[in-house]
């Protein structure tokens, strides 16, 4: 009998063995091309990366990044460079990077890259967060990390997007104006365009002119444009013909649903318009609908294909409702009842199911967590705040040269506009107001609540409110995938996605995780 264990050595390969692997490779990054330019961010970061490696001996063999890349994406060309090479180097052991908005802000999907890594032996280090990710603590809390950093963007995203549909509401077209328009003041604010109708536009008032009075077909009329020098071809003016802006209506997919009166001059009367795109008859066979109580899911369902709002119709002979694509893409037919109940499955995956456990917790937690974001984009405005000070101290150097006649007045004017823009768009980051601590309180408790019952209000609502509830948790509306009969989403709203993480996890606790729960108390504490 053998007593040593050692004995047994012999009968396990080298690569079964645990492998201390301390080679590293570090990662860092910044979000626009000034910073990049700029570089005391980049060498800061790779400073504090550095230090780490010194201080916990490891040896540092390559460099990644060093340059600007949005995170809001991992299809990033450094960064899959970065990862290629980690996972197909054996001897790599970490990634080092300054913090973990540094690697992603995708979330969920940062999270998955760093599962698949750590299987292959590899960690992540965020230098200035420290995290054990040892334990299910520590990797709930990298996990909330990487939500965090997604929520950031997404207030952001919504704070701008606030902005311009405000703007919007008032008339103005923030966005390149279609074909037959141009922007005189394009390197102006928004509500400084001028945009005009161009010659183009002269040759689309007769279009529109000989199509509201059904002299010539869409596929003369581009016929005769061609001929007049305007090159289009028959979908191209299809498209013109059902664009409201040519009749000075705007509309936009911020806003689902809403038109207005747009600043700009038109090229078709509205009536025209209506005339022009007012189908001469209805097929027998089917009824469409603009609304529908049938049909609750049109503003925000979305065709697999071509990515279009899908519209619906009532098949009079079965009494059946479908969906259906509004480019009629092949295929893309879906009975209601089946969608409306896979959406119902859908609810269930964000509904709050933790009997027993006081919502209170999960509340504590959403609030510590969001406010420590808060926090460190105190940091981040502070730097802001710099840039625009060194960006006016420019504007004043360039305009004592033009004074001098050091600099013509080309190059004083290029410049110029060029730091006011800058500084225009890094002063929206810091004046467009973020929520306060007691309004933040109260939409997490409203959340909480909401995700209580996601199915039971759903079901009760009317139609208006059913469109209002879907925008809600489902800012970019979902798709159907008719193979596995699910309804699939882009992004939900972050304070569900959040309440969906946290109260996995508290489960998970009542199922017996001493430790995890701990932790999790340890973090709320405050």
């Amino acid at each position: 009998m053998m007593n040593n264990i050692k004995d047994f050595e012999h009968l396990f390969s080298k690569k079964d063995k645990i492998n201390n692997r301390n080679k590293a490779i570090i990662y860092t990054r910044v979000s626009t091309k000034e910073q990049a330019e700029n570089n005391n961010s980049l060498e800061t970061q790779k400073t504090y990366c550095e230090s780490y490696a010194k201080n916990n001996g490891l040896d540092v063999i390559q460099y990644f990044g060093g340059t600007y890349e949005s995170a809001k994406t991992d299809e990033r060309k450094e960064f899959q460079r970065m990862i290629k090479y980690a996972k197909n180097n054996a001897t790599i052991g970490y990634i080092l990077i300054y913090s973990y908005d540094r690697f992603s802000r995708t979330g969920t999907n940062a999270s998955y890259i760093v599962d698949e890594l750590k299987k292959q032996g590899i960690n992540l280090i965020a230098v200035t967060q420290k995290v054990d990710t040892s334990n299910a603590g520590g990797i709930m809390q990298q996990d909330f990390f990487f939500l965090l950093s997604r929520f950031d963007n997404e207030m952001r995203r919504d704070k701008t997007k606030s902005g311009m549909v405000e703007l919007f509401r008032k008339g103005y077209w923030l966005w390149s104006p279609p074909r037959g328009y141009e922007n005189k003041n394009k390197f102006q604010r928004a509500i400084d365009w001028k945009i005009e109708i161009n010659q183009e536009g002269e040759l689309l008032q007769k279009a529109f002119e000989w199509r509201v009075n059904n002299t010539f077909s869409v596929a003369e009329i581009a016929r005769k444009l061609n001929n007049l020098g305007m090159k289009i071809d028959e979908k191209r003016l299809h498209d013109i013909f059902k664009n409201p802006f040519y009749c000075g209506v705007l509309t936009t997919k911020m806003a689902p649903g809403e038109y207005v009166i747009g600043k700009h001059k038109a090229i078709v009367s509205r009536e025209d318009f209506i005339k022009i795109n007012t189908p001469d008859n209805i097929t027998v066979s089917k009824i469409y609908e603009t609304m529908s109580d049938d049909l609750p899911l049109k503003k925000s369902l979305f065709c697999p294909k071509c990515g279009n709002l899908m519209t619906g119709f009532l098949v009079k002979a079965k009494n059946i409702h479908y969906y259906k694509c509004q480019k009629h893409c092949h295929g893309v037919s879906i009975n209601a009842k089946k969608l409306h109940m896979s959406f119902s499955e859908l609810l269930k995956n964000y509904k709050l199911n933790i009997n027993g456990i006081d919502k209170t917790i999960i509340q504590e937690i959403m609030l510590t967590k969001i406010n420590d974001t808060f926090k460190n984009n105190e940091k981040e405005i502070l730097t802001i705040k710099n840039n625009i000070k060194k960006l006016n101290q420019e504007i004043e150097t360039i305009e004592e040269r033009h004074a001098l006649g050091k600099i013509d007045v080309n190059v004083y004017t290029k410049f110029r506009e060029k730091y006011k823009l800058e500084i225009e768009e890094l002063t929206k980051n810091i004046d467009n107001p973020v929520l306060t601590s007691s309004n933040l309180e109260k939409v997490i408790q409203n959340a909480v609540k909401l995700a209580s019952k996601l199915n039971e209000l759903w079901d009760s609502l009317d139609l208006f409110n059913k469109h209002k509830f879907q925008y809600l948790l489902f800012p970019d509306g979902f798709t159907f995938d008719k193979k596995n009969n699910t309804v699939q989403t882009k992004r939900a709203n972050v304070f569900f996605e959040l309440i969906h993480s946290i109260s996995n996890v508290l489960m998970e606790i009542k199922n017996g995780d001493p430790v995890l729960k701990n932790q999790i108390s340890a973090r709320v504490t405050s």
